[in-house]
């Protein structure tokens, strides 16, 4: 059984390939990295065919098509960012960290789990995902809202989170 093609996709695929190496050169400007540059361009493709598909087609598909890979780029960095803090909070050696700050750290984390759960899980997943890098459209896209109903419900739920560690340290 074949894949089904929407009336946009040859549209998009026109525009696509003629902006394709202008956009390739700007990724790999940004990334210094002819795989990631390749992921960019990728992500892109994917968003102007989804867009298309909605009838949103951009007025300028270049100039949309240089924004999106620049916005990719940066949720990229964050993610990058996020992910070498947690990375490096989790390999620090034992030997470096008296047993006091070990104590306080681990007490530290279960307060932050306890707290995590004690919001509803969409926004838990919406804390996670704002953690992580993810903009506010991409989280809001992830859970089903608008990205303005998305940040509205982070903002809630990071306030619940502040009360409950606010309460673990009146304890």
């Amino acid at each position: 059984m074949g894949a089904q093609t929407h009336p946009v996709d040859a549209e998009v695929t026109t525009v696509f390939l003629a902006n394709q190496a202008a956009l390739e050169r700007y990724a790999r400007s940004l990334t210094r990295d002819e795989d990631a540059a390749a992921d960019i361009c990728q992500d892109v493709f994917i968003r102007l065919l989804v867009v298309a598909r909605s009838g949103r087609m951009p007025d300028v598909p270049a100039a949309w098509m240089r924004r999106v890979a620049h916005n990719c780029f940066v949720s990229s960095a964050r993610q990058a960012t996020t992910r070498t803090r947690i990375l490096e909070r989790f390999v620090e050696s034992d030997v470096s960290v008296s047993t006091e700050d070990a104590v306080v750290r681990r007490e530290r984390d279960h307060h932050v789990r306890r707290a995590l759960e004690s919001v509803r899980p969409f926004e838990r997943e919406a804390i996670v995902l704002a953690a992580e890098g993810y903009p506010s459209a991409e989280i809001g896209q992830a859970l089903g809202r608008t990205a303005m109903a998305a940040r509205t419900l982070l903002c809630r739920a990071r306030g619940q989170v502040r009360a409950q560690l606010d309460s673990f340290d009146a304890a």
